[in-house]
Protein backbone atom coordinates (compact mmCIF):
# COMPACT_ATOMS: atom_id res chain seq x y z
CA UNK A 1 0.00 0.00 0.00
CA UNK A 2 1.63 3.10 -1.20
CA UNK A 3 1.69 6.57 0.33
CA UNK A 4 -1.60 8.41 -1.34
CA UNK A 5 -3.54 4.61 -0.64
CA UNK A 6 -2.79 4.80 3.06
CA UNK A 7 -3.39 8.25 3.39
CA UNK A 8 -7.08 7.77 1.81
CA UNK A 9 -7.60 4.80 4.01
CA UNK A 10 -6.88 6.64 7.02
CA UNK A 11 -9.32 9.55 5.60
CA UNK A 12 -11.91 6.93 5.11
CA UNK A 13 -11.78 5.07 8.92
CA UNK A 14 -11.18 8.86 10.62
CA UNK A 15 -13.90 10.87 8.84
CA UNK A 16 -16.20 7.68 9.02
CA UNK A 17 -15.66 7.41 12.84
CA UNK A 18 -15.91 11.26 13.21
CA UNK A 19 -19.54 11.35 11.65
CA UNK A 20 -20.47 8.37 13.82
CA UNK A 21 -19.08 10.06 16.58
CA UNK A 22 -21.03 13.55 16.35
CA UNK A 23 -24.70 11.26 15.72
CA UNK A 24 -23.20 9.63 19.15
CA UNK A 25 -22.34 13.29 21.10
CA UNK A 26 -24.98 15.22 19.53
CA UNK A 27 -27.26 12.30 20.70
CA UNK A 28 -25.74 12.50 24.59
CA UNK A 29 -25.68 16.26 24.52
CA UNK A 30 -29.55 16.45 23.50
CA UNK A 31 -30.69 14.07 26.83
CA UNK A 32 -27.83 15.32 29.07
CA UNK A 33 -29.18 19.01 29.16
CA UNK A 34 -33.20 17.97 28.93
CA UNK A 35 -32.23 15.74 31.45
CA UNK A 36 -30.23 17.64 33.97
CA UNK A 37 -31.78 21.11 33.16
CA UNK A 38 -30.22 24.57 33.15
CA UNK A 39 -28.46 24.75 36.94
CA UNK A 40 -27.11 20.52 37.22
CA UNK A 41 -26.14 20.76 33.48
CA UNK A 42 -24.13 24.03 34.29
CA UNK A 43 -22.34 22.60 37.50
CA UNK A 44 -21.63 19.15 35.26
CA UNK A 45 -20.14 22.04 32.86
CA UNK A 46 -17.62 23.37 35.54
CA UNK A 47 -16.79 20.11 37.01
CA UNK A 48 -15.55 19.06 33.22
CA UNK A 49 -14.21 22.69 32.58
CA UNK A 50 -11.93 22.49 35.75
CA UNK A 51 -11.03 18.98 35.56
CA UNK A 52 -9.78 19.73 32.07
CA UNK A 53 -7.53 22.39 32.99
CA UNK A 54 -5.84 20.28 36.22
CA UNK A 55 -5.53 17.40 33.65
CA UNK A 56 -2.36 18.95 32.31
CA UNK A 57 -0.47 17.46 35.36
CA UNK A 58 -0.94 13.85 34.01
CA UNK A 59 -0.59 14.05 30.61
CA UNK A 60 1.90 16.52 29.73
CA UNK A 61 2.85 15.64 26.15
CA UNK A 62 3.89 12.18 26.68
CA UNK A 63 1.70 10.74 23.85
CA UNK A 64 3.21 13.33 21.74
CA UNK A 65 6.88 11.96 22.45
CA UNK A 66 5.81 8.22 22.33
CA UNK A 67 4.02 9.25 18.66
CA UNK A 68 7.37 10.38 17.61
CA UNK A 69 9.56 8.45 19.11
CA UNK A 70 8.16 4.81 18.26
CA UNK A 71 7.16 5.86 14.75
CA UNK A 72 11.04 6.27 13.68
CA UNK A 73 12.11 3.24 15.58
CA UNK A 74 9.42 0.41 16.51
CA UNK A 75 11.61 -1.13 18.64
CA UNK A 76 10.87 0.97 21.66
CA UNK A 77 7.46 0.20 21.94
CA UNK A 78 7.75 -2.23 24.82
CA UNK A 79 9.97 0.15 27.19
CA UNK A 80 8.07 3.20 25.91
CA UNK A 81 4.69 1.54 27.08
CA UNK A 82 5.75 -0.12 29.95
CA UNK A 83 7.87 3.10 31.51
CA UNK A 84 4.69 5.42 30.09
CA UNK A 85 2.43 3.70 32.15
CA UNK A 86 4.39 3.90 35.60
CA UNK A 87 5.25 7.69 34.87
CA UNK A 88 1.77 8.49 34.60
CA UNK A 89 0.72 6.51 37.73
CA UNK A 90 3.06 9.11 39.66
CA UNK A 91 1.67 12.07 37.66
CA UNK A 92 -2.11 10.41 38.57
CA UNK A 93 -1.63 10.85 41.97
CA UNK A 94 0.06 14.31 42.03
CA UNK A 95 -2.98 15.60 39.42
CA UNK A 96 -5.58 14.09 41.85
CA UNK A 97 -3.72 16.01 45.12
CA UNK A 98 -3.55 19.32 42.93
CA UNK A 99 -6.67 19.17 41.93
CA UNK A 100 -8.55 18.78 45.01
CA UNK A 101 -6.03 21.59 46.85
CA UNK A 102 -6.49 24.29 44.30
CA UNK A 103 -10.29 23.60 44.38
CA UNK A 104 -11.01 23.82 48.17
CA UNK A 105 -8.29 27.35 47.83
CA UNK A 106 -10.72 28.35 45.78
CA UNK A 107 -13.45 28.04 47.98
CA UNK A 108 -15.81 25.61 45.87
CA UNK A 109 -17.64 23.09 48.16
CA UNK A 110 -17.39 19.96 48.74
CA UNK A 111 -20.40 18.16 47.12
CA UNK A 112 -19.03 20.90 43.96
CA UNK A 113 -15.45 19.37 44.07
CA UNK A 114 -17.11 15.12 43.86
CA UNK A 115 -18.36 16.04 41.04
CA UNK A 116 -15.16 17.52 39.88
CA UNK A 117 -12.81 14.76 41.07
CA UNK A 118 -14.88 11.61 39.38
CA UNK A 119 -14.92 13.50 36.15
CA UNK A 120 -11.12 14.16 36.25
CA UNK A 121 -10.64 10.57 37.65
CA UNK A 122 -12.42 9.89 34.22
CA UNK A 123 -9.88 11.89 32.32
CA UNK A 124 -6.96 10.47 34.12
CA UNK A 125 -8.33 6.78 32.56
CA UNK A 126 -8.73 8.07 29.10
CA UNK A 127 -5.04 9.65 29.08
CA UNK A 128 -3.73 6.01 29.96
CA UNK A 129 -5.79 4.66 26.64
CA UNK A 130 -3.82 7.59 25.45
CA UNK A 131 -0.52 5.91 25.54
CA UNK A 132 -1.71 2.98 23.78
CA UNK A 133 -3.30 4.70 20.87
CA UNK A 134 -0.23 6.68 20.82
CA UNK A 135 1.61 3.46 19.71
CA UNK A 136 -1.09 2.37 17.68
CA UNK A 137 -1.33 5.91 15.78
CA UNK A 138 2.88 5.50 15.20
CA UNK A 139 1.93 1.58 14.36
CA UNK A 140 0.01 3.50 11.27
CA UNK A 141 -3.22 1.46 12.10
CA UNK A 142 -5.93 4.37 12.12
CA UNK A 143 -8.78 1.79 12.04
CA UNK A 144 -8.57 0.27 15.96
CA UNK A 145 -8.11 4.56 16.81
CA UNK A 146 -11.47 4.91 14.58
CA UNK A 147 -13.41 2.13 16.41
CA UNK A 148 -12.28 3.36 19.94
CA UNK A 149 -13.90 6.78 19.46
CA UNK A 150 -17.10 5.20 18.02
CA UNK A 151 -17.14 2.42 20.93
CA UNK A 152 -16.31 5.38 23.65
CA UNK A 153 -19.39 7.41 22.24
CA UNK A 154 -21.37 5.23 21.79
CA UNK A 155 -20.72 3.65 25.56
CA UNK A 156 -21.31 7.18 26.95
CA UNK A 157 -24.51 7.39 25.13
CA UNK A 158 -26.03 4.44 26.38
CA UNK A 159 -24.98 4.73 29.86
CA UNK A 160 -26.46 8.23 30.05
CA UNK A 161 -29.95 6.50 28.81
CA UNK A 162 -29.08 4.81 31.78
CA UNK A 163 -28.86 7.20 34.42
CA UNK A 164 -31.54 9.24 33.29
CA UNK A 165 -33.55 5.85 33.62
CA UNK A 166 -32.90 5.56 36.68
CA UNK A 167 -33.11 9.02 37.96
CA UNK A 168 -29.64 9.70 39.56
CA UNK A 169 -28.67 12.91 40.19
CA UNK A 170 -25.87 15.21 39.08
CA UNK A 171 -23.40 13.44 40.97
CA UNK A 172 -24.21 10.37 40.12
CA UNK A 173 -24.33 11.23 36.13
CA UNK A 174 -20.63 12.63 36.55
CA UNK A 175 -20.18 8.18 36.97
CA UNK A 176 -21.43 8.21 33.03
CA UNK A 177 -18.02 9.68 31.89
CA UNK A 178 -16.31 7.64 34.64
CA UNK A 179 -17.46 4.17 33.72
CA UNK A 180 -17.24 5.19 29.88
CA UNK A 181 -13.52 5.88 30.21
CA UNK A 182 -12.72 2.45 31.59
CA UNK A 183 -14.77 0.74 28.80
CA UNK A 184 -13.01 2.30 26.60
CA UNK A 185 -9.70 1.47 28.50
CA UNK A 186 -10.24 -2.20 28.15
CA UNK A 187 -11.00 -1.83 24.26
CA UNK A 188 -7.37 -0.54 23.78
CA UNK A 189 -5.83 -2.82 26.72
CA UNK A 190 -6.92 -5.48 23.99
CA UNK A 191 -5.45 -4.26 20.89
CA UNK A 192 -2.48 -3.57 22.53
CA UNK A 193 -2.69 -7.69 23.37
CA UNK A 194 -3.69 -8.21 20.00
CA UNK A 195 -1.29 -6.23 17.93
CA UNK A 196 1.66 -4.46 20.20
CA UNK A 197 4.84 -6.02 22.03
CA UNK A 198 4.37 -6.42 25.96
CA UNK A 199 4.96 -3.81 27.65
CA UNK A 200 8.61 -4.12 29.84
CA UNK A 201 8.08 -2.82 33.22
CA UNK A 202 11.91 -2.27 34.05
CA UNK A 203 12.05 1.31 35.32
CA UNK A 204 14.21 3.53 33.40
CA UNK A 205 15.33 6.68 35.03
CA UNK A 206 16.98 8.39 32.18
CA UNK A 207 14.14 7.74 29.82
CA UNK A 208 11.31 9.12 32.08
CA UNK A 209 13.68 12.45 32.12
CA UNK A 210 14.10 12.11 28.50
CA UNK A 211 10.40 11.96 27.99
CA UNK A 212 9.45 14.54 30.09
CA UNK A 213 12.01 16.89 28.86
CA UNK A 214 10.92 16.69 25.05
CA UNK A 215 7.08 16.54 26.22
CA UNK A 216 7.38 19.61 27.78
CA UNK A 217 6.76 21.87 24.47
CA UNK A 218 3.64 20.01 23.39
CA UNK A 219 2.27 20.08 27.35
CA UNK A 220 2.90 23.43 27.15
CA UNK A 221 0.34 24.22 24.12
CA UNK A 222 -1.48 21.46 25.25
CA UNK A 223 -2.25 23.82 28.70
CA UNK A 224 -3.09 26.66 26.28
CA UNK A 225 -5.34 24.93 24.08
CA UNK A 226 -7.22 23.72 27.45
CA UNK A 227 -7.10 27.10 29.11
CA UNK A 228 -8.55 29.04 26.35
CA UNK A 229 -11.17 26.48 26.04
CA UNK A 230 -12.45 25.87 29.69
CA UNK A 231 -11.35 29.18 31.56
CA UNK A 232 -14.31 30.89 30.42
CA UNK A 233 -16.24 28.58 32.57
CA UNK A 234 -14.29 28.97 35.25
CA UNK A 235 -14.26 32.29 35.44
CA UNK A 236 -18.09 32.47 35.24
CA UNK A 237 -18.44 30.25 38.41
CA UNK A 238 -16.18 32.78 39.99
CA UNK A 239 -17.22 35.99 38.81
CA UNK A 240 -20.74 35.81 39.54
CA UNK A 241 -23.39 35.00 42.16
CA UNK A 242 -25.61 31.97 41.66
CA UNK A 243 -23.20 31.23 38.26
CA UNK A 244 -24.49 27.41 37.95
CA UNK A 245 -27.98 28.23 35.86
CA UNK A 246 -25.17 30.83 33.56
CA UNK A 247 -22.74 27.91 33.02
CA UNK A 248 -25.84 25.52 31.76
CA UNK A 249 -26.50 28.42 29.40
CA UNK A 250 -23.37 29.28 28.32
CA UNK A 251 -22.16 25.79 27.74
CA UNK A 252 -25.53 24.48 26.24
CA UNK A 253 -24.35 27.07 23.05
CA UNK A 254 -20.89 26.21 23.33
CA UNK A 255 -21.18 22.48 23.07
CA UNK A 256 -23.40 22.85 20.16
CA UNK A 257 -20.38 24.97 18.45
CA UNK A 258 -17.75 22.84 19.64
CA UNK A 259 -19.10 19.69 18.16
CA UNK A 260 -18.60 20.88 15.07
CA UNK A 261 -15.08 20.72 15.51
CA UNK A 262 -14.65 17.22 13.67
CA UNK A 263 -15.28 18.70 9.95
CA UNK A 264 -11.72 21.12 9.95
CA UNK A 265 -10.07 18.07 12.51
CA UNK A 266 -11.29 15.45 9.85
CA UNK A 267 -10.68 17.08 6.44
CA UNK A 268 -7.00 19.15 7.77
CA UNK A 269 -6.18 15.61 9.64
CA UNK A 270 -6.65 13.55 6.35
CA UNK A 271 -4.04 16.37 3.83
CA UNK A 272 -1.73 17.04 6.54
CA UNK A 273 0.55 14.32 5.45
CA UNK A 274 0.33 15.16 1.64
CA UNK A 275 0.86 18.72 2.78
CA UNK A 276 4.15 17.75 4.87
CA UNK A 277 5.11 15.80 2.09
CA UNK A 278 4.74 18.55 -0.48
CA UNK A 279 6.23 20.98 1.80
CA UNK A 280 9.64 18.70 0.74
CA UNK A 281 9.00 18.00 -2.69
CA UNK A 282 7.13 20.81 -4.10
CA UNK A 283 6.53 23.82 -2.78
CA UNK A 284 4.18 24.95 -5.48
CA UNK A 285 1.58 22.34 -4.64
CA UNK A 286 2.00 22.96 -0.93
CA UNK A 287 0.56 26.26 -2.21
CA UNK A 288 -1.85 25.02 -3.68
CA UNK A 289 -3.04 22.45 -1.07
CA UNK A 290 -3.24 25.18 1.26
CA UNK A 291 -4.78 27.48 -0.87
CA UNK A 292 -7.71 25.07 -1.88
CA UNK A 293 -8.06 24.14 1.85
CA UNK A 294 -8.41 27.38 2.84
CA UNK A 295 -11.65 27.98 0.48
CA UNK A 296 -12.91 24.50 1.46
CA UNK A 297 -13.07 25.59 4.67
CA UNK A 298 -14.24 28.67 4.34
CA UNK A 299 -17.01 27.69 2.39
CA UNK A 300 -18.13 25.45 4.92
CA UNK A 301 -17.63 27.74 7.51
CA UNK A 302 -19.91 30.60 6.45
CA UNK A 303 -22.97 29.55 5.74
CA UNK A 304 -23.18 27.56 9.11
CA UNK A 305 -22.59 30.75 10.96
CA UNK A 306 -25.21 32.92 9.18
CA UNK A 307 -27.79 29.65 9.29
CA UNK A 308 -26.95 29.31 12.84
CA UNK A 309 -27.11 33.30 13.49
CA UNK A 310 -30.64 32.94 11.47
CA UNK A 311 -32.13 29.93 12.82
CA UNK A 312 -30.70 30.36 16.55
CA UNK A 313 -33.54 30.22 18.37
CA UNK A 314 -34.82 27.43 16.79
CA UNK A 315 -32.08 25.67 17.29
CA UNK A 316 -31.78 26.02 20.87
CA UNK A 317 -35.71 25.60 21.36
CA UNK A 318 -35.52 22.49 19.22
CA UNK A 319 -32.29 20.59 20.72
CA UNK A 320 -32.89 21.87 24.16
CA UNK A 321 -36.32 22.96 24.97
CA UNK A 322 -37.43 26.08 25.97
CA UNK A 323 -35.54 26.37 29.39
CA UNK A 324 -32.38 26.94 27.58
CA UNK A 325 -33.70 30.19 25.50
CA UNK A 326 -31.33 32.33 26.57
CA UNK A 327 -28.56 29.93 25.28
CA UNK A 328 -29.99 31.24 21.40
CA UNK A 329 -28.19 34.65 21.88
CA UNK A 330 -24.65 32.68 22.87
CA UNK A 331 -25.17 30.34 20.20
CA UNK A 332 -25.75 33.02 17.95
CA UNK A 333 -22.60 34.86 19.02
CA UNK A 334 -20.17 31.76 19.71
CA UNK A 335 -21.08 30.14 16.02
CA UNK A 336 -19.08 32.65 14.59
CA UNK A 337 -15.59 31.48 17.21
CA UNK A 338 -16.32 28.46 15.18
CA UNK A 339 -16.19 29.67 11.79
CA UNK A 340 -13.28 31.10 12.58
CA UNK A 341 -11.94 28.25 13.88
CA UNK A 342 -12.24 26.68 10.56
CA UNK A 343 -10.26 29.19 9.34
CA UNK A 344 -7.41 29.27 11.60
CA UNK A 345 -7.22 25.48 11.58
CA UNK A 346 -5.99 26.19 7.82
CA UNK A 347 -3.05 28.37 8.73
CA UNK A 348 -2.64 26.16 11.72
CA UNK A 349 -1.84 22.91 9.73
CA UNK A 350 -0.01 24.34 7.38
CA UNK A 351 2.99 26.12 9.49
CA UNK A 352 2.74 22.39 11.30
CA UNK A 353 3.73 21.16 7.58
CA UNK A 354 6.31 23.71 6.68
CA UNK A 355 8.19 23.45 10.39
CA UNK A 356 6.99 26.70 12.05
CA UNK A 357 5.04 24.95 15.25
CA UNK A 358 6.33 27.69 17.24
CA UNK A 359 3.87 30.30 15.44
CA UNK A 360 1.21 28.30 16.28
CA UNK A 361 2.79 27.49 20.10
CA UNK A 362 2.78 31.11 20.34
CA UNK A 363 -0.67 32.12 19.02
CA UNK A 364 -1.71 29.37 21.51
CA UNK A 365 -0.30 30.98 24.11
CA UNK A 366 -1.43 34.77 23.50
CA UNK A 367 -5.20 33.72 22.52
CA UNK A 368 -5.10 31.85 26.37
CA UNK A 369 -3.57 35.19 27.73
CA UNK A 370 -6.07 37.39 25.80
CA UNK A 371 -9.41 35.42 26.50
CA UNK A 372 -8.77 35.79 30.20
CA UNK A 373 -8.11 39.32 30.40
CA UNK A 374 -11.25 40.06 28.12
CA UNK A 375 -13.50 37.58 30.60
CA UNK A 376 -12.14 39.90 33.33
CA UNK A 377 -13.42 42.91 31.99
CA UNK A 378 -16.78 41.16 30.17
CA UNK A 379 -18.23 38.94 32.25
CA UNK A 380 -18.92 40.60 35.47
CA UNK A 381 -20.78 43.20 33.00
CA UNK A 382 -22.04 40.94 30.63
CA UNK A 383 -22.35 38.00 31.89
CA UNK A 384 -22.42 34.57 29.38
CA UNK A 385 -22.83 37.02 26.74
CA UNK A 386 -19.62 38.66 27.47
CA UNK A 387 -17.84 35.37 27.86
CA UNK A 388 -18.77 34.73 23.85
CA UNK A 389 -17.89 37.68 22.73
CA UNK A 390 -14.41 37.27 24.39
CA UNK A 391 -14.39 33.58 22.57
CA UNK A 392 -15.09 35.38 19.31
CA UNK A 393 -12.85 38.38 19.85
CA UNK A 394 -9.79 35.89 20.98
CA UNK A 395 -10.26 34.15 17.46
CA UNK A 396 -10.21 36.99 14.89
CA UNK A 397 -7.03 38.10 17.15
CA UNK A 398 -5.48 34.22 15.90
CA UNK A 399 -6.97 34.79 12.37
CA UNK A 400 -5.13 38.45 12.35
CA UNK A 401 -1.57 36.98 14.07
CA UNK A 402 -2.08 33.59 11.81
CA UNK A 403 -2.27 35.76 8.97
CA UNK A 404 0.50 38.03 9.49
CA UNK A 405 2.73 34.89 9.61
CA UNK A 406 1.29 33.08 6.46
CA UNK A 407 2.21 36.40 4.43
CA UNK A 408 5.53 36.48 5.94
CA UNK A 409 6.25 32.41 4.90
CA UNK A 410 5.16 33.52 1.41
CA UNK A 411 1.24 32.12 1.95
CA UNK A 412 -1.24 35.12 2.99
CA UNK A 413 -4.51 34.97 1.71
CA UNK A 414 -5.51 32.88 -1.19
CA UNK A 415 -5.36 34.14 -4.50
CA UNK A 416 -9.64 34.97 -5.71
CA UNK A 417 -10.26 35.02 -2.33
CA UNK A 418 -12.38 38.68 -2.09
CA UNK A 419 -14.34 36.88 -5.72
CA UNK A 420 -14.57 33.47 -3.49
CA UNK A 421 -15.77 35.41 -0.70
CA UNK A 422 -18.51 37.62 -2.32
CA UNK A 423 -19.82 34.33 -4.06
CA UNK A 424 -20.15 32.31 -1.39
CA UNK A 425 -21.69 35.48 0.42
CA UNK A 426 -24.82 35.66 -2.63
CA UNK A 427 -25.29 31.88 -1.88
CA UNK A 428 -25.47 32.64 1.86
CA UNK A 429 -28.05 35.43 0.80
CA UNK A 430 -29.82 33.34 -1.09
CA UNK A 431 -29.95 30.31 1.33
CA UNK A 432 -31.16 33.14 4.01
CA UNK A 433 -33.67 34.50 1.62
CA UNK A 434 -35.23 30.76 1.59
CA UNK A 435 -35.23 30.42 5.57
CA UNK A 436 -37.05 33.68 5.92
CA UNK A 437 -39.72 32.82 3.21
CA UNK A 438 -40.03 29.32 4.39
CA UNK A 439 -40.19 29.98 8.25
CA UNK A 440 -42.98 27.49 8.53
CA UNK A 441 -41.07 24.43 7.35
CA UNK A 442 -40.10 22.12 10.63
CA UNK A 443 -36.61 23.14 11.18
CA UNK A 444 -34.62 19.89 10.36
CA UNK A 445 -36.45 20.02 7.42
CA UNK A 446 -35.23 23.72 6.39
CA UNK A 447 -31.74 22.74 7.07
CA UNK A 448 -31.86 20.28 4.88
CA UNK A 449 -33.33 22.15 1.96
CA UNK A 450 -30.96 25.38 2.39
CA UNK A 451 -27.64 23.18 2.34
CA UNK A 452 -29.00 21.95 -0.67
CA UNK A 453 -29.90 25.62 -2.39
CA UNK A 454 -26.43 26.70 -0.84
CA UNK A 455 -24.12 23.73 -1.86
CA UNK A 456 -26.25 23.91 -5.64
CA UNK A 457 -25.52 27.82 -5.66
CA UNK A 458 -21.58 27.32 -5.18
CA UNK A 459 -21.26 24.69 -7.83
CA UNK A 460 -23.34 27.10 -10.19
CA UNK A 461 -20.74 30.04 -9.00
CA UNK A 462 -17.64 27.89 -9.18
CA UNK A 463 -16.80 28.32 -5.88
CA UNK A 464 -15.80 24.92 -6.23
CA UNK A 465 -14.91 23.65 -9.72
CA UNK A 466 -13.33 20.62 -11.39
CA UNK A 467 -9.90 20.40 -10.26
CA UNK A 468 -12.05 20.61 -6.40
CA UNK A 469 -14.00 17.65 -7.63
CA UNK A 470 -11.43 15.74 -9.36
CA UNK A 471 -9.24 15.70 -6.71
CA UNK A 472 -11.67 14.63 -3.58
CA UNK A 473 -12.60 12.03 -6.14
CA UNK A 474 -8.53 10.65 -6.40
CA UNK A 475 -7.78 11.39 -2.64
CA UNK A 476 -10.45 8.91 -1.83
CA UNK A 477 -9.44 6.47 -4.43
CA UNK A 478 -5.40 6.29 -3.81
CA UNK A 479 -4.66 7.83 -6.68
CA UNK A 480 -2.33 10.12 -7.38
CA UNK A 481 -3.36 14.04 -6.79
CA UNK A 482 -3.75 16.16 -9.82
CA UNK A 483 -1.68 18.61 -11.20
CA UNK A 484 -3.71 22.71 -11.09
CA UNK A 485 -4.06 22.73 -15.13
CA UNK A 486 -3.02 25.96 -16.07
Amino acid sequence: MNTIQRIAKNTIFLASSNIIGFVFSFFFLVYTTRYLGTERYGLLSFAIAFASITIFLADIGISSVIVRDVARDRSKTAIYIGNSILMKVVLAAITLMSTAAIGFALGYPFSTMKIVMVILLSLIVISFSGIISSVVSAYEIMEYISLGTVIYNLIMLTFALLAISSGVDVYGFAYVYLFSSFISLGYFALVALRKLPRPRWNIDIDLWKYMIKEAIPFGLSSVFVRVYYYVDTVMISLLILNPNEVMGWYNAAYRMVIILSFIPVTFLGSIYPIMSKFYVSSGQYLGFMYERSFKYLMAIAIPIGVGTTVLGEDLVSLVYGPAFAPSAIALQILIWSEALIFINSAFGYLFNSINRQMVVAKQTMLAAGLNIILNLFLIPQYSYIGASSATVATQLFSFLFLLYFAIKEGYGLPRNMIATFIKILFACLAMVLFIRGFDHIPVPLLIVISAIIYFFLIIILRVVDKVDIQMAGQLLSGIRIPRKKE
